[in-house]
């Protein structure tokens, strides 16, 4: 969804930028025709009041990307049909001069399309296109014939060129989707990595991370956050009396029941089987005790509900200049030890 959101917006800036330059083309080349004494299309005229039109939408109006970006497949596709057209079947003394003209501007109105749109839309697109433009070649041969034509030379040329380009573009199109599943797989796997599968919170190797980086905060002189660890009274008692399905429901809502009692700057991982790790953002020993405090009320209080009584033992520690991610899990879990020790449901501050 974010990348999608941001490739719009790359979208929506790219069509800002491309509208206003090809309508003054457009209205350029009209106007260089008319000076020189040559045809000006009306067509040109039309597509440079179209292209600003369609940028003045695009500006006032952000959810008109799609109808944009349609408008803007759909006039290009008619616009090298109707001047092909006219190369093709206008007069002969001026058809090798439009088809000239107009070889290059294929490819750039190719890419006015594909940059937008982008993927399989893009492919298709453009596969779309160049068939319709065939197709008016063919015509061409089967009423001009293949040796009496001047164009034939220019118009094998011209479907070539275009030809390569296209395949170029379904190779492009390829890369890309390969690069964004290698890049979604890669993410997965990083997730994957750094996310316990059963809770979606960060699993030992992550809060291993964090822990250090707490501890770095500290060397640097700043207040890292206070260590909570809690785990689940009697988890296995749960386990062989109700299985591990249950077993599994109680530590989701117990999650739960935290995530929903911290604060968006804490912190909440799994440190291994029924055992969590919080790092908390506060002032003192005192405000910890308190948040350590509000946890396991919170979980006795919304567990209660759904399961039989479902109580966590926990263990505060503050961080202690010299601490090592060990040391300051170790005094963690000396404080829990004591909790359960004093008969559990209970939060026990550390030295």
């Amino acid at each position: 969804m974010e990348r999608n959101s941001r490739m719009n917006r790359l979208k929506r800036r790219f069509l800002l930028l491309a509208l206003p330059i090809a309508s003054v083309a457009c209205l350029t080349e009209w106007l260089l025709l008319r000076h020189s004494g040559q045809p000006a299309p009306f067509l040109l005229l039309l597509a440079a009041v179209a292209a600003l039109a369609l940028a003045l939408l695009l500006w006032r109006r952000q959810r008109s990307l799609r109808f944009v970006e349609a408008a803007v497949a759909v006039g290009v596709a008619a616009a090298v049909f109707v001047l092909l057209s006219e190369a093709l079947f206008g007069p002969e003394e001026a058809a090798l001069k439009l088809l000239s003209s107009l070889a290059p501007w294929v490819p750039v109105s190719l890419a006015a399309i594909l940059l937008p749109l982008g993927g399989r839309r893009a492919t298709a697109a453009a596969s779309l296109i160049y068939l319709g433009l065939l197709a008016i070649g063919l015509n061409y041969v089967l009423q001009r014939g293949l040796t009496d034509s001047p164009l034939l030379g220019a118009l094998l040329q011209f479907y070539l060129a275009n030809g390569v380009l296209l395949a170029l573009l379904f190779a492009w199109a390829e890369l890309q989707r390969q690069y964004d599943r290698t890049r979604h797989l890669a993410r997965s796997m990083a997730d994957l990595a750094h996310t316990d599968p059963l809770l979606g919170i960060p699993n030992r190797r992550q809060m291993h991370r964090l822990i250090q980086r707490e501890i770095h905060c500290a060397e640097d002189g700043l207040q890292p956050a206070v260590m909570i660890m809690f785990d689940v009274d009697h988890f296995k008692q749960v386990n062989d009396t109700y299985g591990h399905e249950a077993g599994d429901l109680v530590l989701r809502a117990i999650i739960g029941s935290v995530s929903q009692t911290l604060r968006s700057t804490d912190v909440v991982g799994r440190w291994g089987g029924d055992e969590f790790i919080v790092l908390a953002r506060v002032a003192d020993l005192a405000q910890a005790h308190q948040v350590a405090q509000r946890l396991s009320e919170a979980v006795a209080e919304r567990l209660s509900d759904r399961f039989l009584t479902v109580t966590i033992s926990v263990g505060v520690a503050t961080y202690h200049p010299g601490d090592t991610v060990s040391s300051w899990v170790r005094r963690a879990d000396r404080a829990l030890y004591n909790a359960k020790a004093s008969g559990r449901n209970q939060v026990v501050v550390g030295s």
